[in-house]
């Protein structure tokens, strides 16, 4: 008897992985039939909505390696919580399997809801007290929230999935589970963007329209041409893709001056045919810029709307990461590729292919490399400042966190640990040419790190930390800090003023309110008639409009703002 469960077990994992996908006439159609894994409401001492089911591009980046079992894609969804936070059965059911084979330690449950359907409940914190045969009811503590990385300091998180019966199949929980996934998309996490297939780039751009995907299939993006590009893995590129052949060029990024929207309704859509995501502006405030590839025919392809005069989307500039003012344009490689656009002088830095920040001046850029071994709170990053003709300088090395952005010419912000064992990380400015340091802040962790546009303030949360240190708030360069007593998506409007999306549940519309730092005080400015799909929206670079993707339509749509 000593031998029998051993036996089983490993009997067992053949059952699990090898029996045969159900068909979809004996699985349950998502209909918002479950409930949420977590209690109570959102918020940075409770939970969040952690790494999106789906074609995420942290997934992609290990699809051969950590993610190919499931075709490439993350499939599951992640919540975000401290470690020991109670889990709880998003559906009736029975368990099948306590830390069966199914991966997702340190320890995972299943739970059979009929209906050809079974939940996980991965990375637990402890081997879940319910055993197999067990009956729950939706809302039932099933468990607790771990650490995949068997810390509770690196990456504390559950991770959901929503199964067949065979465990073959592997589904989007998010139409499966009534919740507003809008809102709850505004804050929290990491990998929240989806890899673009340059052929297809309208293709699983949205939340909820993700592939399902099979056990050990074949790979679902497996792109030949894909965006953004992957660290270390493209070759140096010789010239921008598509170059200006053809396209419109910055030079056409006409100015549309404000009296010009007057008589447009407000808000309005700007595109049609559920077309784009991850908008941005042009520096002049005139243009709505997204990636995009109309029809088979179009080039993949940067194209613009004049939001004072909206027609249909043009080309205008090859496909790059592009400085703040587009006065140059970056191909990641090994080298990266950067031109200057006014005339098309090229530039070549090892920047291991990584994307750059670029200094208010555009005459240096930084980067970050990171390490991809140990826990992520531990690992090193090094940060490298050059000049775009000379040699990449190593400035510093963090762990655990890394360049956030410049504040002024000569001074980066930081944000990590100084050793990889202290205990909290911190915020803090490094003066290039004298090497001195300031620490403004320190916490467990500092998320959704923003400088004002002139680099004097600096908003950001710390979430699942000491209840003094959990929250939203702003600090300066001269370490005065603030408690904001409202917590929800952010853009800076101008030096002075964030305007903000609150993070409250179930409106019929997200609305937009402004926070003045010389006031201290907050005012609603408009309703925007829909929710933001995925915290896609931005503020224009005059502070004067936003533009975001509408869950009405799945279009752009810009408000003016008052």
């Amino acid at each position: 008897m000593r031998w029998a469960v051993p036996v089983f077990l490993a009997w067992g994992t053949t059952l699990a992985h090898d029996a045969a996908p159900l068909p979809d006439s004996q699985i349950a159609r998502p209909a918002g039939q479950f409930g949420l894994p977590l209690q109570g409401p959102p918020g940075p001492s409770t939970w969040l909505l952690g790494q999106l089911y789906g074609n995420t591009t942290g997934a992609y980046r290990q699809r051969n390696t950590g993610y190919r079992a499931g075709q490439g894609i993350h499939f599951g969804l992640d919540f975000l919580a401290r470690c020991g936070t109670p889990v709880v059965a998003i559906g009736d059911g029975v368990v099948t399997d306590v830390d069966g084979p199914h991966g997702s330690p340190p320890h995972n449950l299943v739970i059979d809801h009929g209906n050809g359907l079974s939940s996980l409940y991965g990375h637990l914190l402890e081997r879940s007290p319910l055993r197999p045969g067990s009956r729950v009811k939706r809302g039932q503590v099933v468990g607790k929230v771990g650490d995949s990385q068997f810390s509770c300091t690196a990456a504390p998180h559950l991770h959901l999935e929503i199964r067949d019966s065979s465990h073959q199949r592997f589904f989007n929980p998010i139409p499966y589970i009534a919740a507003d996934w809008d809102s709850l998309s505004l804050v929290g996490g990491f990998s929240r963007t989806f890899q673009r297939d340059l052929d297809n780039p309208h293709r699983w751009q949205y939340p909820d329209r993700q592939p399902q995907a099979r056990r050990g299939g074949p790979l679902l993006n497996n792109y030949a041409r894909t965006w953004p590009p992957v660290p270390g893995t493209n070759a140096q590129p010789r010239t921008l893709p598509g170059n200006f052949a053809g396209l419109s060029g910055p030079a056409l990024l006409s100015r549309a001056s404000r009296s010009e929207t007057q008589n447009l309704p407000n808000p309005r859509p700007i595109t049609s045919g559920g077309c784009c995501v991850n908008p941005i502006w042009s520096p002049d405030s005139s243009t709505v810029l997204f990636l995009d590839k109309p029809s088979p025919q179009s080039p993949a392809a940067i194209y613009g709307v004049l939001v004072g005069q909206p027609t249909l989307p043009r080309a205008m500039l090859p496909l790059a990461h592009y400085a703040p003012n587009l006065a140059y344009a970056i191909v990641p490689g090994m080298p990266s590729l950067i031109q200057r656009i006014s005339d098309g002088q090229r530039f070549f830095l090892n920047t291991q292919g990584n994307n750059v920040f670029w200094s208010p001046t555009n005459e240096r850029v930084a980067w970050n490399t990171t390490s991809t071994q140990g826990n992520f709170d531990q690992r090193s990053t090094q940060v490298w400042v050059a000049r775009l003709e000379g040699a990449p300088q190593e400035i510093t090395t963090l762990y655990g966190g890394g360049l956030v952005g410049w504040l002024d010419e000569e001074t980066l912000l930081l944000t990590g640990k100084r050793t990889p064992t202290d205990a909290l990380r911190n915020l803090e400015t490094l003066h290039l040419r004298s090497g001195e340091r300031r620490i403004l802040t320190s916490a467990s962790g500092m998320r959704s790190i923003l400088p004002s546009p002139d680099g004097r303030w600096i908003v950001y949360y710390v979430a699942f930390d000491r209840p003094e240190r959990n929250g939203l708030f702003v600090v300066s360069r001269e370490g005065e800090k603030r408690r904001l007593d409202w917590f929800g998506s952010y853009r800076w409007r101008d030096a002075r003023r964030l305007v903000y999306i609150p993070l409250v549940l179930d409106e019929p519309n997200h609305r937009l309110y402004e926070y003045d730092l010389r006031s201290n005080a907050s005012r609603r400015l408009a309703d925007l008639g829909a929710k933001v799909v995925g915290d896609q929206w931005q503020i224009s670079p005059d502070g004067q409009r936003v533009v975001f993707v509408s869950s009405r339509d799945r279009n752009l749509w810009v408000l003016e703002l008052p």
